[in-house]
């Protein structure tokens, strides 16, 4: 993947475009209007620590954005609820659907835009896919240097990476096997981070990981080394959201805590290999153990840069096969609660407006969530 990055007329492009976004967002008219604005400190991850709560919200649509800009609840609108520190991801995998047009390259800065406009202190992200076709969905680099954008986060799954094979010469198949997988993320890494690095109007901005949950995946590697490739913006900046949502969807609360656990174990400890020696009969049998061991601090992730995804839907089929279309928003509110129970602080919701919607009133989210209008 090496000569897989953006070509130079793409740069160019990107460069020019970023400009007149940067001018027309922050503008001539831009400097006394965003003086008035006093935003609150952010947390320097997703969410300020063990235990707070920072929703992520998917991004597909135009219509999406209207709903959020919209702080009238009485007239659709969900703006009233959302807080300071809560992150819009936009997902510019979308690929259309509904008579949505799919979320290329254009059309993530004209959303973009318009949520920077409507929000000015909260964050942005772009979930990108594994593609290096700049003219569609799934651009790896979509909204890389656009000035409101905080992060670039990669979504590391089978679609993703195989829908990128014919943009990437030599890439290999997706595998399940970590030890294949970990490399692939690495060099995918490593390229984002490069990118971003020599670009001026994107060298702030951080790289993240959305992977796939295996659970014989481990999590805290691909945070070490998420750490590493921000390693030019501070220390301990990786960003990475876990697909866990069919722990959610198949476990419910309980099983939702318990795989979250598991992932945030993993920013904690490492796991090894080693030979224990038992003797049986009087003959000492030599067998292989997993042992738990806390990582140093220096190699130890930070848990706010750490968020799990939650999937559900309005109309929820439980014989479906998928998070997104099995699991009600009354489970979703529940495995919230479980998740900061076990100390999680950042949630990263895959789901519809009316989803969303029906998931404030769960009286577990509209205690944190409270309406404002």
């Amino acid at each position: 993947m090496a000569g897989a990055g953006l070509d130079t007329r793409s740069v160019i492009r990107a460069t020019v475009l970023a400009a007149i976004l940067a001018a027309l967002v922050f503008g001539a008219a831009a400097p006394s209007a965003q003086a008035q604005v006093s935003c609150p400190a952010q947390p320097s991850g997703f969410s300020f620590g063990p235990g707070q709560f920072t929703m992520m919200l998917r991004i597909n649509t135009q219509g999406n954005v209207d709903t959020y800009k919209n702080f009238n609840e009485a007239k659709g609108g969900l703006g009233g609820r959302i807080q300071a520190q809560d992150i819009f991801v936009l997902n510019t995998r979308f690929t259309g659907s509904g008579g949505a047009p799919p979320m290329t390259p254009t059309v993530a800065t004209d959303l973009a835009t318009q949520l920077r406009q409507a929000f000015p202190c909260n964050r942005i992200i772009a979930l990108n896919g594994l593609s290096f076709d700049a003219f569609n969905a799934g651009y790896a680099f979509s909204l890389y240097d656009h000035p409101a954008v905080y992060a670039v986060l990669s979504d590391f799954e089978p679609d993703d990476w195989n829908a990128g094979i014919p943009t990437a010469p030599g890439r290999a198949p997706w595998t399940t096997n970590f030890m294949q997988a970990l490399p692939r993320i690495k060099s995918f890494d490593a390229l984002m981070s490069s990118t971003l690095a020599s670009n001026f109007l994107a060298a702030g901005k951080r790289i993240g990981m959305v992977p796939i949950d295996y659970t014989a995946w481990n999590y805290g590697q691909i945070a070490q080394d998420l750490d590493k490739k921000n390693g030019r913006l501070g220390y301990k900046l990786g960003l990475q959201s876990v697909q866990i949502q069919n722990s959610c969807a198949d476990g419910g609360a309980s099983g939702f805590a318990a795989r979250a656990k598991a992932v945030m174990d993993q920013y904690r400890f490492k796991y090894v290999r080693k030979v224990k020696k038992k003797r049986k009969k009087g003959k000492i049998i030599k067998k292989k153990v997993t042992v738990r061991r806390k990582l140093k601090k220096k190699a130890k992730p930070i848990l706010n840069n750490l968020a799990m995804q939650i999937s559900f839907s309005d109309t929820p089929n439980p014989n479906a096969g998928m998070a997104i279309t099995k699991t009600s928003a009354s489970t979703a509110a529940l495995c919230t609660f479980a998740g900061l129970s076990t100390g999680g602080g950042a949630f990263f919701y895959f789901a519809s407006d009316q989803s969303m919607r029906l998931l404030f009133q769960q009286t577990t989210i509209g205690t944190l969530r409270p309406p404002t209008t």
